[in-house]
């Protein structure tokens, strides 16, 4: 008796379907596994035979129909729940691989046609994906991804460290998979770091917007919309980190701030008695940065320096010295806290 054979015979039994004859022949079969009839013995050959079998078996035995009284063989109760159970966990299994965004393994089984770029090498390397979207990946990292993008999706997964260069296409958003979080973008420059010993990714933005989310924060505070509705979105010099040990979303500003302006639009940060809102107003348009200060309590606060050879926050060092002030970035923002002038 044949594998398929078998296996409807056990679905039969299962609903109490089963003739006399036919639980004879069962029986019959039974007896002579040890010596005629090969049942897998490795995980792939069990994988292979239920992808094969299963979704007919499953077909028959959903169907309700009147159980028919008969006596239970224990044997065969073993044998056909041991089938049900493998053949439930095989499509589970594989179903929960599919579904999850975020994991390897996705990618490849979404996508018909897929390769994957390590870099062994000790310098960064670059690599220009089918859309023209250029990707320089670090060393030790890897990204898996689509030889020619289908669908209305561009999806990578990264494993490690890479610079993002996305070409602009409205209608097909790019996402990279890395860890648990997805970075969503229509066309803009960023940076991911996925290692695969640290729990944490980080993205920082160099230019455009990007939107950054995780379906596993999404599972954690038992929402049910959609996951991005709950992440963030990133503007040049921001970034966020997801902590993967405590399932929470840090955004703050990238280490090195650059200036996101035009050199032709570039104001000189050299001040003559200039009240603190024009200083403020210039560091704000520079570094496309928010800065939060009572604008009443330091009306009366001038100042005079020369601040155009300092990045950032050496910029806003001086200027709290200079007002007896103190700053914090708080949210990819900067609070400056004083008590005026």
């Amino acid at each position: 008796m044949d594998s398929t054979n078998y296996q409807e015979l056990l679905a039969k039994y299962l609903k109490g379907d089963c003739t006399d004859e036919e639980r004879a022949l069962l029986d019959q079969w039974f007896a002579s596994l040890d010596s005629e009839v090969a049942l897998p013995s490795t995980d792939d050959e069990q994988k292979e035979l239920l992808a094969q079998n299963w979704q007919m078996l499953a077909a028959r035995t959903v169907k309700t129909a009147p159980v028919k009284r008969f006596q239970a063989r224990p044997y065969w109760v073993a044998a056909a729940v041991v089938l049900l159970i493998g053949g439930l966990s095989w499509y589970f299994v594989s179903r929960l691989t599919l579904e999850l965004p975020g994991r390897q393994e996705q990618i490849a089984e979404t996508q018909s046609s897929f390769t994957e770029r390590i870099n062994s090498s000790a310098v960064p390397e670059q690599l220009v994906l089918s859309d023209q979207s250029v990707v320089t990946l670090q060393p030790g990292s890897r990204l898996r991804y689509p030889i020619e993008f289908a669908g209305n999706k561009r999806e990578v997964t990264l494993i490690g460290e890479a610079f993002f260069e996305v070409r602009k296409n409205p209608h097909k958003p790019f996402l990279v998979y890395s860890h648990d979080l997805i970075t969503k973008v229509l066309g803009t420059s960023f940076r991911i770091k996925a290692y695969p010993t640290d729990r944490n990714v980080t993205v920082a933005v160099r230019t455009g917007r990007v939107s950054v989310y995780s379906p596993q924060l999404a599972t954690q505070t038992k929402l049910k919309s959609d996951p991005e509705t709950i992440g963030v979105v990133l503007t040049p010099n921001q970034q966020v980190t997801y902590l993967g040990q405590e399932h929470r979303l840090v955004k703050t500003l990238v280490e090195k701030p650059l200036v996101v302006i035009r050199n032709e639009e570039l104001a000189s940060f050299t001040f003559q008695n200039a009240p603190v809102s024009k200083i403020m107003s210039a560091i704000e348009k520079t570094y496309g940065v928010d800065v939060v200060y009572d604008e009443e309590l330091m009306a009366n606060c001038f100042i005079t320096t020369s601040l155009d050879q300092e990045n950032l926050y050496d910029k806003l060092t001086i200027i709290c010295k200079l007002l007896g002030a103190t700053y914090k970035v708080i949210d990819a923002q900067i609070v400056i806290s004083g008590s005026g002038c």
